[in-house]
């Protein structure tokens, strides 16, 4: 297992991405360079502050082959699906707007 991290620098807003094969903006990604392997399963969260005010994000799964199916302006989540037998989390494709959105009401933030 390997870890990378991306640092991310002073962020004002209610939401904050980076390009994990091109980095920008401030952002940092160490060690470097980071490149997705084919057929490996990646596992990605976010976090601010240490200790008992760290807040954590939501986390999402991905591989190569799933990011490369992105289209730009479109954000990779997770959904549970309460259907499938036996429940599982499905891959979603919601676009930045719409991500945004839902980061910002309150039914999401359990």
């Amino acid at each position: 297992m390997d870890d990378v991290d991306f640092i991310a620098p002073a962020l004002r807003g209610q939401s904050a991405s980076v390009r994990l094969d091109a980095p920008d903006d401030g952002w940092a990604v160490e060690p470097k360079p980071f490149v997705l392997r084919p057929g490996v399963l990646y596992h990605a969260f976010g976090y601010q502050g240490r200790g008992s005010t760290q807040v954590n994000t939501n986390q999402v799964s991905f591989s190569a082959e799933s990011v490369a199916k992105l289209k730009p302006g479109w954000v990779l989540v997770q959904r549970y699906n309460e259907r499938r037998s036996p429940p599982a989390w499905d891959d979603a494709a919601i676009t930045r707007e719409e991500f945004d959105r839902q980061g910002q009401d309150p039914a999401n933030c359990q």
